[in-house]
């Protein structure tokens, strides 16, 4: 029951990222003086778009029990929490006025991005957790 719980929590915090992608590939064609981020909205649209797609499409494998998801899941969560930490690094020794300007945002970010990550990263490495993922490798040949 545990690791239902946890996986749960982990496909909701997934949802977020699928959320702001989708937000992001919109938002071209609602906001007609935004600049796109690739230089066309339709490339906009199309990468937002896939990546969003791409996040549901791995929680839902996620939530189905597939091993290949939990460790996609897990391995983006570290890199995520890497780049936070990254961040909070980088925002608290600024190395010119500028950053030393703009460190309040940068700890704000890294908060951000941090809080999640840990959060994904802890429920996924619960032995329960593991231990379902690791005992459906066996399911891996019949599916």
């Amino acid at each position: 029951m545990l690791a239902k719980i946890a996986i749960g929590i982990v496909a909701v915090i997934g949802i977020a990222p699928a959320a702001l992608f989708f937000f992001y590939a919109v938002g071209p064609w609602i906001e007609t003086r935004a600049i796109p981020m690739f230089g066309s909205r339709i490339y906009d649209t199309v990468l937002f778009g896939a990546a969003g797609l791409l996040c549901i499409f791995i929680n839902l494998r996620l939530v189905q029990g597939k091993v290949w998801a939990w460790w996609t899941t897990l391995g983006a969560s570290i890199l995520v929490l890497g780049l936070g930490v990254s961040i909070f690094y980088s925002s608290l020794h600024p190395r010119d006025d500028f950053a030393r300007s703009e460190s309040g945002f940068g700890i704000g970010i890294s908060v951000i991005l941090m809080t999640p990550a840990t959060v994904a990263c802890v429920l996924l490495s619960l032995p329960p957790v593991r231990r379902g993922f690791v005992s459906s490798k066996s399911n891996r040949s019949r599916v």
